[in-house]
């Protein structure tokens, strides 16, 4: 589905970000550590924020920024260094180790964003096709999948190996939207009729075997997938809320509400109007509690990242209800494992503002970038 833009606002947290500290101290406890933040005068495009999960690096797609008045695509490292640059060029995303690029130019003057790119880090460009469409990349970057509209008006899904060649390719009758498993070995398509009514899901192997695929009573919208497949959880991207559902690698559903999935499948992370619930895999016994109130769902896009998880959920980071009763938008990030909350005030000036405020971690949980009202802030956890 074509992605929307938005402009930046000058933004900064209101007073100080406070650790409250619930259990012992421990080597590599919760320390957030601000390492860099970035402004942007121009707009950034939505969903145009990623991070390179192993690597670290932060990439950001930009249209019409800065005084040239042309789009890019953005690299920055781990130090706020910028490392790469593209002109004439939007909606890049990165591989976790941040050695794959992929990003969408124009292929005529007066065409929209129609060809894909596929190139290292460094900028060396290794193949184009002219799809059309939004673009994914897998984990390790070697699959390129591009969903766009085909002739009919049908949606096309199609993949490609890290040579360009076409791997298999689908026609779906409904807008689609993709996410990788973290070993890069399945995708999940969750699609919707684009009349905001029901919705599906499919789980496909990498070679395009189509596994299973599930109804959804409206749109649906991936929020997880962890190793193998083994879980895959779903939002219902019209009521917003809490809402959901997850579910096994034989399309058989072993959760309702709204979750997430540690990346090696062995943790839930529930999110409640009033705390946030972490569950052991397969057994769902509940391992611990946070009081940390629910994920805004109605207030953010639900195709952007309103929480993130580290690799065997030992982080959580995300936005939700302020424990100070004056505050509705706070961000928060836990230690599931020390039981610690790290808490920032970042209520936004206009309540449509809060719509456009992503989180991502590395798969390790030691860096997370956030991206709030215009501004990127880069952090060091632990």
């Amino acid at each position: 589905m074509r992605k929307k833009i938005f402009m930046l606002v000058m933004f900064t947290f209101l007073g100080t970000t406070t650790l409250l500290a619930m259990g012992r101290r421990v080597e590599g406890a919760l320390n957030p550590t601000l390492l860099w933040e970035k402004e942007f005068d121009g707009v950034v495009v939505d969903e145009g924020v990623n991070l390179a999960r192993i690597s670290g690096d932060a990439i950001v797609s930009l249209k019409k920024s800065g005084a040239e008045q042309i789009d890019r695509v953005l690299i920055f490292n781990t130090t706020g260094q910028l490392v790469q640059e593209w002109k004439n060029a939007c909606y890049g995303r990165i591989s976790d180790d941040g050695n794959k690029v992929i990003y969408l130019t124009p292929y005529s003057a007066d065409s929209f964003y129609d060809k894909v790119h596929y190139a290292t880090k460094d900028g060396q460009e290794i193949w184009w096709k002219h799809l059309g469409g939004d673009a994914y990349i897998s984990p390790d970057g070697n699959l390129v999948v591009d969903a766009s509209t085909a002739i009919d008006s049908t949606q096309l899904i199609e993949a490609y190996d890290a040579t360009g060649k076409q791997i298999w390719s689908y026609k779906l009758e409904e807008s689609i939207d993709v996410i990788f498993s973290p070993d890069s070995g399945y995708l999940a398509v969750g699609g919707n009729d684009g009349a905001g009514g029901s919705g599906t899901v499919r789980l496909y192997e990498k070679s395009g075997h189509l596994l299973w695929k599930a109804a959804q009573e409206s749109i649906s919208v991936i929020s997880s997938m962890s190793e193998g497949a083994s879980y895959i959880s779903v939002l219902d991207g019209s009521r917003l809320l809490h809402s959901g559902v997850v579910y096994n690698k034989g399309g058989n559903v072993t959760f309702k509400g709204a979750a997430d999935i540690s990346e090696d499948g062995r943790k839930l992370i529930a999110y409640g109007r009033d705390s946030v619930s972490i569950y052991n895999l397969p057994e769902k016994a509940v391992l611990g509690k946070f009081p940390v109130g629910f994920i805004r769902f109605s207030e953010f896009n639900p195709m952007c990242r309103s929480a993130a998880t580290s690799y065997g959920g030992e982080y959580v980071a995300l936005f939700g209800k302020g424990t100070d009763t004056h505050s509705h938008s706070n961000f928060f990030v836990i230690g599931t494992e020390t039981n610690e909350i790290w808490e920032a005030e970042i209520e936004p000036e206009r309540e449509s503002e809060s719509g456009f405020m992503q989180v991502f971690l590395t798969r390790d949980g030691k860096y997370m970038l956030l991206q709030a009202k215009g501004k990127l802030y880069y952090y060091q956890l632990y």
